[in-house]
C-alpha cells in the first residue's frame, strides 16, 4: 500500500475519533490501551510460567516452581483487578459517544435543505442512521480492541523473545513484518467490496420501506416488480459477500501458511539447539507457546483489519450526511420594515428547481390581513411550489416574497414558520397518542387546550367513542384512523398552534361526503380571523374565496372572485367548464 492510501486511512480513522469530545477520547484510549496491555502481560507471564514449569521438571530447583506460581498468581490479579475497571472506562465512552452520533445525526437530518431530502430516499437516510451507526458501534468497541490487542501481543510476544533467544526472534519478527505487509496489500481490496456492500444495503432498505409503505398496493394490483428488484439487489449484495468471503479467505490462507511454516521451523530449529545444549528446553517450549500467541496475533490482525474497512466505509457515509448543506437561518436580506399593507405578498418572484427550467415566471399576488385565498390551475402550474417557497424551503431566483409587511429576509426561517399554519391533503400523524399529534401545534398546550382545539376541530366526539379515547395509539402514519378522522386531527393540531397565517392544500379532495362534510365544517371555524391561502385541485371548494389566482405554466394568468372569473370566459372558466 502506497503512502498516499495510508494517509487516506489515516485521515479516515482520524475522522472516526471526531466523533469522541476530547475527554471522552482521551478516556477511550486510556481504557483501550490499558486493558489490551494487561491483556498481553497475561499471555506474557503464561509463557514465563511454562517456561520456569519445565525447566523445574528437569532441573527439580524447587525456586522455579515458586517462581511460576508467583507470576501466575500476579498476572491473574492484576487480569482480574484492572483490566474490568478499564474496560468499562472505554466502552463507556464508546456508548456516550455513540449516544451523541445518533443525536447529530438526528439533528442534521432537522436542517438539511428540503431540495436534499427531497432527493434523497428515506431508506438510505435510515440505513445510515441505523446499519452504518452500528457498524461504528462494533468497531469501536470490538474491533479496534482487537486489533490494538492482536499489536500489543505481536510486540510484547517478539520482544519476550527478543529477551530469551535473540537469533529466533529475529526470524519470528521478519515473518511478522511479512505477514503484515501480505494483510495490508488486501485491505485497499477489502475495503472497496465494503463500500459497494454499504450502498447496496441501503438500496435494499429503500426498496424494503417502499415494499412495507406501501403494502396494500403491492398485494391489490400484484406489483411483482418490487420483489424483483429487491431480489436483485439481494444477489447483487450476495456476490459482493462472496467476493469480500474470498478475499478474506485468501488473506487467512497466507498468513496460516507463513505463521504455521514459522511455528514448525521454530519446533524444528529449537529442538536442534536443544540437542546441542545450546538452549534450555523451557526456552524452547517458552518460544513455541509465544510463536503461538504470535501466529494467531498475525491471523485476527488481518481479520479485524478488514472488518476495520468496513467501519471506515460507513464512518463516510455518515460524514456526507452530517457535512451536506444546511438551510440557512434566513433567506434573502432585510429590507424597510414596512414594505406592504398585505400580510403575504409575492412580489416578481421567479424560482426553478434547476436551472435551465423556470417553474414560476414574475409570479406577483397580495393576500391582505383576514383575507381567503385560493390558487388554481393545472397540474404542474406551481401551486405546490407557493407553498415551499412560503414555507421557506427553497429560496427564490428573482422577487421578493413579504411576510406581515415585512421582507423575508427580516425574518429567521423558524420566525417564518412559526407564523404559519398549514393543513396539507394527506395529513401525516406521528406513531404515538392522539394527544401528543394535536399538541405538536403547541408543545406547552394544557390538555383543557387540546380538548378545545379538538372540540373545534369536530373531532372531539369521534375521539370520546375510542376506547383509550384522548390516549389512543394513532399506529404509524396514523393507520388506526379513517382519513377525515386524521385531517381533523391535524386541523386541531393547526388550531392549536393559533398562528395568523393558514395554508390548505385541498384538505378535503380525498375524503367522502361525509367525512368531507365535518373537515370542511372544521376548517371554516379554522379560517376566521386568518389569512388563508388555499391550493385547490378541484375548483368547487374556492367558489366562495374573496379572490382566485389563476396559474398557468408557472405564470398568473387572471386573478379575481369567482363570478368575475367566469363571466370573463378566460382560462379559469375554461378549467370551470
Amino acid at each position: 500500500m502506497n503512502g498516499g492510501v495510508m494517509l487516506t486511512y489515516m485521515k479516515e480513522l482520524g475522522y472516526m475519533m471526531s466523533f469522541m469530545n476530547p475527554r471522552r477520547r482521551i478516556q477511550y484510549f486510556v481504557g483501550l490501551t490499558v486493558s489490551t496491555i494487561v491483556h498481553t502481560l497475561f499471555f506474557v507471564a503464561f509463557s514465563l510460567v511454562i517456561q520456569r514449569l519445565v525447566n523445574f521438571a528437569q532441573t527439580q530447583d524447587s525456586s522455579l516452581m515458586y517462581q511460576a506460581f508467583y507470576i501466575l498468581g500476579g498476572s491473574l490479579l492484576i487480569v482480574n483487578l484492572i483490566a474490568p475497571g478499564f474496560t468499562y472506562m472505554y466502552q463507556r465512552s464508546v456508548e456516550h459517544t455513540m449516544v451523541d452520533i445518533r443525536e447529530r445525526i438526528y439533528r442534521k437530518l432537522c436542517r438539511l435543505r428540503v431540495g436534499y431530502l427531497e432527493q434523497t430516499h428515506n431508506g438510505d437516510l435510515v440505513s445510515r442512521m441505523t446499519n452504518d451507526v452500528s457498524t461504528l458501534e462494533m468497531t469501536y468497541t470490538s474491533v479496534f480492541f482487537a486489533i490494538l490487542l492482536q499489536l500489543t501481543l505481536s510486540i510484547g510476544a517478539v520482544l519476550t523473545m527478543f529477551v530469551m533467544h535473540w537469533q529466533l526472534a529475529g526470524a519470528s519478527f521478519v515473518v511478522l513484518l511479512v505477514s503484515f505487509a501480505i494483510s495490508i496489500r488486501f485491505v485497499r481490496q477489502i475495503r472497496t467490496l465494503y463500500e459497494q456492500s454499504l450502498t447496496l444495503l441501503g438500496k435494499m432498505t429503500e426498496k424494503f420501506s417502499d415494499f412495507i409503505g406501501g403494502i396494500q398496493l403491492v398485494k391489490l394490483f400484484h406489483i411483482r416488480p418490487i420483489f424483483a428488484q429487491y431480489r436483485d439487489l439481494n444477489e447483487q449484495a450476495t456476490r459482493v459477500a462472496e467476493q469480500t468471503a474470498t478475499k478474506n479467505g485468501m488473506l487467512a490462507a497466507v498468513n496460516h501458511f507463513v505463521s504455521y511454516v514459522t511455528f514448525c521451523g521454530m519446533i524444528v530449529v529449537g529442538g536442534l539447539l536443544y540437542a546441542q545444549g545450546l538452549i534450555a528446553m523451557g526456552t524452547v517450549v517458552a518460544l513455541a507457546v509465544l510463536q503461538i500467541s504470535l501466529t494467531h496475533a498475525i491471523l485476527n490482525f488481518g481479520t479485524f483489519l478488514s472488518q476495520a474497512q468496513n467501519s471506515l466505509a460507513g464512518a463516510l457515509r455518515i460524514k456526507e450526511v452530517l457535512e451536506e448543506q444546511e438551510e440557512p437561518e434566513r433567506i434573502g436580506l432585510s429590507g424597510k420594515d414596512a414594505v406592504s399593507p398585505a400580510m403575504v405578498e409575492f412580489r416578481d418572484v421567479e424560482f426553478s428547481y434547476q436551472a435551465d427550467k423556470k417553474v414560476l415566471r414574475g409570479m406577483s399576488m397580495q393576500v391582505y390581513p383576514g383575507q381567503v385565498a385560493a390558487i388554481v390551475g393545472a397540474s404542474g402550474s406551481g401551486k405546490s411550489t407557493l407553498i415551499k417557497l412560503l414555507l421557506g424551503f427553497y429560496p427564490i431566483d428573482r422577487g421578493e416574497i413579504i411576510l406581515q409587511g415585512k421582507p423575508f429576509g427580516h425574518y429567521t426561517l423558524e420566525e417564518i414558520r412559526g407564523q404559519i399554519a398549514y393543513v396539507p391533503q394527506d395529513a401525516f400523524l406521528f406513531s404515538g397518542t392522539i394527544e401528543d399529534n394535536i399538541r405538536y401545534g403547541n408543545p406547552q398546550a394544557t390538555a383543557e387546550e387540546v380538548i378545545e382545539a379538538a372540540k373545534a376541530a369536530y373531532a372531539h366526539h369521534f375521539i370520546q367513542e375510542l376506547p383509550e379515547q384522548y390516549q389512543t395509539q394513532v399506529g404509524e402514519r396514523g393507520a388506526s384512523l379513517s382519513g377525515g378522522q386524521r385531517q381533523r386531527i391535524a386541523i386541531a393540531r393547526a388550531i392549536l398552534k393559533n398562528a395568523p397565517i393558514l395554508l390548505l392544500d385541498e384538505a378535503t379532495s380525498a375524503l367522502d361526503t361525509e367525512s368531507e362534510y365535518w373537515v370542511q365544517e372544521a376548517l371554516n371555524r379554522l379560517m376566521k380571523g386568518r389569512t388563508t391561502i388555499m391550493i385547490a385541485h378541484r375548483l368547487s371548494t374556492v367558489e366562495k374565496a374573496d379572490f382566485i389566482v389563476v396559474m398557468n405554466q408557472g405564470s398568473v394568468v387572471e386573478q379575481g372572485a369567482h363570478q368575475q372569473l367566469l363571466d370573463r370566459g378566460g382560462y379559469y372558466a375554461k378549467l370551470y367548464g
